[in-house]
């Protein structure tokens, strides 16, 4: 089947991509078929997120057909509305809190847009792969939400209101390493579909795994629902998958991608779960009701919040 795909590394995932598709839609069907009688609720709720994150999976991998501007836009879109979705949530009412994480945020997304970073003389310094730019934006940002009430001279609810302002950033600055796994080289655009791949083998088979095998609680209060059959379960395909994808980053070896999948998968655990700590500290069920079935655009991209910084600076620190 003849795909019209220019890019080597998405012409090379496309057809596992979409078996991957196909064998979670055949799944979805035996398990409406088998539970039709008695799990109504839960397969609907399934058949919502599938046909939710169908579309929004081409959308991402099509635009990495076009390079570093089209990810970019797109990664940045999610991160905007997360950034939004946050501030919402805590009730931020301090503007210039909130405008200063914004302003820094977007100039980092605008400034990953450039296909090629090291053809800017001004940005010489942070490197090609933008490794100074995620560190030099992570130090303003900071810098700027602590020095928003010096300005203002004020001290009440200072700890509160920085303290979530700086947990909102860093949160959202993490997810921005997204656009910039981009920029990781002939590998880039590998890696993009490296982490798409590890998050969404890890969230289904979690899910299905648990479904199926759940019985022990993994951590009752900050998930409910997550038990250690379906962690397991999630990781172990992740491994699988980073062993299948080792030709995404031909500079290791297929232990090692297999290796460093299981890792990401362990990643992502811990950002769906740091997530889930801060919905119920807050007493909040979902940050929102923007992706049917999901909640808001923070529970659905709440692993590759962790799992794109650390893929990014594995790359970076190992020289791949």
């Amino acid at each position: 089947m003849d795909l019209v795909i220019e890019t080597d590394a998405l012409a090379l995932a496309a057809p596992y991509v979409l078996g991957f598709i196909g064998f979670m839609y055949a799944l979805l069907i035996a398990f409406t078929a088998i539970r039709w009688n008695k799990s109504q609720d839960a397969i609907r709720n399934l058949w919502t997120r599938t046909l939710v994150s169908t579309p929004l999976l081409f959308l991402l991998f099509a635009s990495l057909e076009f390079g570093a501007p089209t990810w970019g836009f797109m990664v940045g879109i999610f991160a905007l509305g997360a950034h939004r979705e946050y501030c919402i949530a805590i009730i931020l009412e301090a503007g210039g809190l909130r405008n200063v994480s914004l302003v820094v945020l977007l100039a980092l997304m605008l400034l990953s847009l450039t296909p090629d970073l090291s053809e800017i003389d001004a940005l010489a310094w942070a490197g090609p792969q933008g490794a100074g730019l995620l560190g030099a934006s992570l130090f303003i940002g900071a810098l700027g939400i602590w020095a928003v009430p010096l300005i203002q001279d004020r001290a009440e609810d200072v700890t509160r209101d920085v303290g979530r302002s700086l947990i909102g950033f860093i949160l959202i600055w993490f997810f921005v390493h997204g656009t910039f796994l981009m920029h990781l080289g002939v590998i880039g655009v590998g890696a993009c579909i490296f982490a798409i791949v590890n998050v969404s083998i890890n969230d289904s088979f979690a899910l299905i795994f648990g479904r199926m095998f759940g019985k022990h609680p993994f951590r009752p209060v900050l998930s409910p629902k997550k038990t250690w059959e379906g962690v397991f379960g999630g990781v172990l395909m992740a491994t699988i998958a980073g062993y299948v994808a080792q030709p995404l980053l031909p500079s290791l070896t297929s232990v090692e991608t297999a290796a460093l999948g299981g890792f990401l998968a362990i990643v992502g655990t811990m950002g769906d779960l740091m997530l889930s700590s801060l919905k119920r500290d807050l007493g909040l069920k979902d940050w929102s009701d923007m992706l049917p079935g999901h909640g808001g655009i923070l529970d659905r991209v709440d692993s590759f919040i962790l799992v794109a910084p650390t893929l990014y600076w594995i790359v970076v620190m190992s020289g791949v």
